[in-house]
Formats: structure tokens, C-alpha cells, sequence
């Protein structure tokens, strides 16, 4: 979500939703520290590295739950 929202030249879509205590016993949070929000699915932005190449950028959750999204990226 941050490299995503710093790199893009275009409003990212970003997936951000409050964090409750619905994923206690799921997901690890002991590093999350102050956080209050957290991703639940992929944000999308987009980069021009020139006028026939644009990058597409994917941020998916750090969570473990969610790492079978990098097999279809």
C-alpha cells in the first residue's frame, strides 16, 4: 500500500479497512504496533516508464492468510 500510493502517477485504488479484533488467532499482531488499518485485498497503481511501457503495480497483504495471491500475480 505505501510503495503503491508513492510510486503511482494515478489515484491508487487502495483496500484499506479498519482493523478489528475478528482476525485475533489468525493473523500475527505483534508488529503491527500503533496500526489501526490494514489491507484486505490488492491495491492498484500505475506507472509510465515510457510511452509503449506502463507498469502495473499490485500491493498485496502482508498477512499470511493472503499469500496465495502471489501465485496468480
Amino acid at each position: 500500500t505505501t510503495f503503491v500510493g508513492a510510486v503511482s502517477e494515478i489515484n491508487p485504488l487502495r483496500t484499506e479497512a479498519v482493523m478489528t479484533s475478528a482476525s485475533a488467532g489468525i493473523d500475527d499482531l505483534t508488529h503491527t504496533g500503533d496500526k489501526t488499518t490494514t489491507t484486505v485485498a490488492m491495491d492498484f497503481g500505475r506507472i509510465t516508464l515510457d510511452q509503449d511501457l506502463i507498469l502495473y503495480l499490485f500491493g498485496t497483504p502482508g498477512q499470511d492468510r493472503f499469500w496465495f495471491m502471489w501465485d496468480d500475480l
